[in-house]
């Protein structure tokens, strides 16, 4: 998870890409994907489709395929063909093919019961959340108590990062499945994700009362209070969550940034270098210690430490802007601008470097180069206003008293 406060900002997420596609197939399997059969007495059309059907129950799946591919080329018109063929591919695990064979299916019939369902799944098993998620929200237009199509979906938009979404439908499906540990803490990582805190906050209580001595949990817990800036509550969490693995990667990290934003900076520096004695190429734990030496009026080392944490995170505009400090402070002006210039590469919306880009050509005498990037962050703010404006504009009228 991203966390930005001031001008500063912390990953502690402990979700990579490939762990998040692992967590869903773990829970996709937890609520039972099973593919809707196209019933017997539908099928059997012809002998062919018979013997079609046959050659599955003796579980010769490829001979199957074979079977209903044939007979698809013989009656190209035939959906109930098609979908069977989707059927057996799926359950060779040949997804992408079976894909292709329902949705031929839902072409020449779209109201073919099942075939959306199992469409969704194809696409889910492969990964492909998004393209999931249309034939869920077709299932559940036809059956909104389809507990398997609310899971589905809310865990297709969990994979496609639309986390706001996820949670609507997550919720839905933990209400009807309390037990299942991993699909509230998908909700609760939605949720949090999608920064609506006192969600996130209910599901993970819940974990810790079902598991209280589990790090993760008091990890993730201190996030959601710190998006609420909670600082002291989300400083117990994490303080927990040290205790239970104190060589867990990133917790002393998440520990050091609570003690940072309340100032705490002599706890802030133990908790950072016990990260860097974890990882001692922890570009963040490196740029905030900088940070507090730059505070604490060590020019020279908190110039040292962020140019360290500026090779190993070259995208970190805010080392940037700590470095441009320093080297303002110390009349070094060319090599000021220089990382101002870094900073607005990274993100030429943000109009604070420009203002400083601003003031260091004043303290130069280049005053054209001055009034060009104030202009900029006259035009930057006016933008900020402008969005802010219809973003008001947008919300529902106050309710009458």
């Amino acid at each position: 998870m991203l966390v930005q406060q001031g001008r500063h900002k912390i990953d502690i997420s402990k979700n990579s890409g490939a762990s998040r596609r692992a967590k869903i197939s773990l829970i996709a399997l937890l609520v039972c994907l099973s593919l809707v059969p196209i019933s017997r007495g539908a099928r059997a059309q012809a002998p062919a489709a018979a013997e079609a059907m046959a050659l599955e129950r003796e579980g010769k799946l490829a001979e199957a395929a074979d079977a209903w591919r044939a007979i698809t080329q013989l009656r190209p018109k035939n959906a109930r063909a098609f979908a069977s063929l989707g059927v057996v591919l799926s359950r060779e695990q040949k997804y992408d093919q079976a894909a292709k064979a329902y949705r031929a299916a839902l072409t020449l019939n779209p109201l073919l019961p099942g075939i959306q369902l199992n469409l969704a799944i194809a696409e889910f098993k492969q990964g492909h959340f998004q393209e999931a998620a249309r034939p869920l929200r077709a299932t559940l237009a036809a059956d909104p108590h389809n507990m398997q199509a609310v899971t589905l979906l809310g865990l297709s938009y969990y994979g496609a990062k639309h986390f706001e979404l996820a949670a609507k439908y997550l919720q839905i499906a933990a209400r009807s499945d309390p037990d299942n540990k991993e699909l509230h803490q998908t909700l609760a990582q939605s949720c949090l994700s999608a920064k609506k805190y006192s969600c996130a906050l209910e599901e993970f209580k819940r974990l810790e009362d079902l598991d209280p001595n589990s790090s993760a949990v008091h990890l993730l817990t201190g996030q959601a209070l710190d998006g609420e800036d909670k600082i002291e509550e989300a400083i117990t969490e994490f303080q927990a969550a040290v205790k239970l693995a104190p060589q867990e990667p990133n917790l002393h990290l998440a520990l050091g940034y609570e003690y940072w934003k309340a100032a705490k900076y002599d706890q802030a520096i133990a908790e950072f270098e016990a990260e860097l004695g974890i990882d001692p190429g922890n570009a963040q734990a490196l740029a905030y210690l900088g940070d507090i030496a730059m505070k604490q009026g060590d020019d020279s080392k908190g110039l040292e430490l962020l140019r360290k944490a500026a090779q190993l995170q070259p995208d970190n505009r805010f080392v940037y802007l700590d470095m441009s400090s320093i080297l303002v402070d110390q009349k070094r002006y060319p090599e000021a601008l220089n990382a101002l210039r870094h900073a607005v590469k990274l993100n030429p919306l943000e109009s604070d470097a420009h203002f400083r880009m601003g003031r260091v050509y004043q303290l130069i005498g280049n005053r054209t180069a001055a009034e060009k990037e104030f202009a900029k962050v006259r035009e930057l703010k006016k933008k900020e206003d402008e969005d802010l404006a219809v973003k008001v504009k947008r919300l529902p009228p106050a309710a009458k008293p």
